[in-house]
C-alpha cells in the first residue's frame, strides 16, 4: 500500500489599512490555492486542479516536514514588480469602461498579470518501480487566461466600491475621520468585525473623539458626547470595511480558464552532478462557479493534462519514456468555512489508471485552513491510496490595494 502524508504549510501576508482610501491587503482574503505546479507535476499536492486563486508575492509549501527536505516556493510577480502608481482596486479586479461608458471587467490581459505565478520545488520521492527514493527539482508556471463576469456581478462590484469611497454622512464625521488618520489610528478589519459582532470600540477612539468635540463645539448639537461620535463612525466605516473586504472577494468569474506547465527533473544517482531523467507536464483547468448566494458557490471543473514522464523504470532498472493524456473534472462546494470537493482524472491507455480523491478544507480563521483528503491515486492495484493532511496559514506583508 502506498501511503502519501502531506503537510501543506503556507506561507503568506496581512497588512490591513482601510481608512481614509480604503487602503486593502489582498493578502487578506483567505489563501485558497493549496497546490502549485512544480509541486503537481511530481505528485506531491493534494489536488491535480491546479487553480491560481489569491496568489501572494511569496507562499511556501512543505511536504512530510522540513526534515525530509520536501519543500516548494511559489511567487506572484504582480505583487513584486514595483509599480510606479498606487495600485487601486479596480485595476487589481481589471475594472474598466468600454465605449459606451459601462464598467466591465478585463477577461484576459489582467488576470494574466494579477494571476500568474511561478514555482520551485525540491523533494525525495519513490515511484513505482524504484528501489529508493530519488531526489527532483521542479519549475512550474500557472495563471489565469480567460475570466468571466455577468452584467449583473460586474454592477455589483463597482456599486460596492462605489458606496465605499463616498463622503461621511456630515462635517463631524470627516472632521473626526481626518485625526485619526493624521494621528494614525486606523480602524483595521478586525477592529470592524468585532464592532459588528459586539459594538466595542476602542478607548483612545473614544478620547480621540472628545479631543474632537471639544475643539469644535459646533458639533455639539449634533453629538453630545465623544461616544455617540465615534459610535456613529465606527457604524459607518465598518459596514464600509465588511463590504470592501468580504463582498468583492466573493464576486467570482462565473467562468473561468486557467493554464499551468510544470518541468521537473530525477536525478538517477541522487546527486545533482549525475544523469537526470525529465517529466514534463502541461494543463488547462475550466471553472464554472454557480452561486447560492453572496458566500456559498458550488464549482465544475474541467481538466486536460499532457504529460511527457521519463520517471519509468523497467526490471533492469531502465529509465524509459512515456506519455500520456489525463481527463477529468471536480465538484466543489464552498459552504462558508468549509470547502467539500471531489475530483476524478482518467488516463488513457489503460482502465486502471486513474485518480479519485475528496478533500475537504475548513477556514479556522483569515490565517489559518486546514485540508484533508483520501483517495487513490492512479494505482496500478487496488491498494494504492493517498492520504492527505494540510495546514496554511498566513503572516503580514505590505501587498495592499485601494478602493479608489
Amino acid at each position: 500500500m502506498k501511503k502519501v502524508l502531506i503537510f501543506f504549510l503556507s506561507l503568506n501576508v496581512i497588512i490591513v489599512n482601510a481608512q481614509e482610501d480604503n487602503q486593502a491587503s489582498v493578502n487578506d482574503f483567505n489563501f485558497e490555492s493549496t497546490a502549485n505546479p512544480a509541486f503537481t507535476i511530481i505528485e506531491e499536492s493534494p489536488t491535480a486542479i491546479n487553480t491560481p486563486d489569491n496568489l501572494k508575492s511569496l507562499a511556501l509549501y512543505v511536504t512530510n516536514g522540513f526534515s525530509e527536505g520536501n519543500i516548494a516556493l511559489e511567487t506572484n510577480p504582480y505583487w513584486l514588480i514595483p509599480n510606479t502608481k498606487d495600485k487601486s482596486y479596480k485595476d487589481y479586479r481589471g475594472l474598466r469602461t468600454n465605449n459606451k461608458g459601462k464598467y466591465v471587467i478585463d477577461p484576459i490581459l489582467k488576470p494574466i498579470q494579477t494571476n500568474s505565478s511561478f514555482s520551485l520545488a525540491y523533494t525525495n520521492k519513490a515511484f513505482e518501480g524504484f528501489e529508493e527514493e530519488k531526489k527532483l527539482i521542479a519549475i512550474g508556471l500557472r495563471t489565469t487566461l480567460l475570466q468571466l463576469y455577468s452584467r449583473k456581478q460586474t454592477d455589483k462590484l463597482v456599486n460596492i466600491l462605489s458606496d465605499v469611497g463616498q463622503p461621511y454622512a456630515n462635517a463631524a464625521l470627516n472632521k473626526y475621520n481626518s485625526v485619526l488618520v493624521f494621528s494614525n489610528l486606523i480602524v483595521t478589519r478586525e477592529m470592524a468585525d468585532e464592532y459588528v459582532k459586539n459594538k466595542t470600540i476602542p478607548k483612545n477612539y473614544i478620547d480621540t473623539a472628545n479631543t474632537v468635540l471639544s475643539q469644535n463645539p459646533e458639533f455639539k448639537s449634533v453629538y453630545t458626547d465623544g461616544k455617540s461620535l465615534a459610535t456613529a463612525y465606527f457604524n459607518d466605516i465598518s459596514q464600509r470595511i465588511v463590504k470592501f473586504y468580504y463582498n468583492p472577494k466573493n464576486i467570482k468569474p462565473i467562468l473561468r480558464l486557467d493554464g499551468a506547465v510544470a518541468y521537473s527533473l530525477l536525478f538517477k544517482e541522487n546527486t545533482f552532478s549525475s544523469n537526470s531523467a525529465k517529466r514534463l507536464g502541461g494543463w488547462f483547468t475550466l471553472d464554472l462557479a454557480l452561486p447560492f448566494n453572496d458566500k456559498n458557490y458550488f464549482h465544475l471543473y474541467a481538466i486536460s493534462r499532457y504529460i511527457d514522464n521519463g520517471f519509468n523504470i523497467d526490471a533492469e532498472q531502465n529509465y524509459f519514456d512515456t506519455n500520456f493524456w489525463d481527463i477529468g473534472g471536480k465538484l466543489e462546494l464552498e459552504l462558508g468555512k468549509f470547502n467539500l470537493s471531489y475530483e476524478y482524472l482518467q488516463r488513457d491507455g489503460d482502465d486502471e489508471q486513474y485518480r479519485s480523491v475528496g478533500n475537504i478544507t475548513y477556514q479556522i480563521n483569515k490565517k489559518m485552513s486546514l485540508t484533508g483528503g483520501f483517495g487513490k491515486d492512479f494505482p496500478i492495484s487496488d491498494n494504492n491510496l493517498v492520504t492527505i493532511i494540510g495546514i496554511n496559514w498566513a503572516l503580514t506583508s505590505g501587498e495592499s490595494v485601494t478602493s479608489k
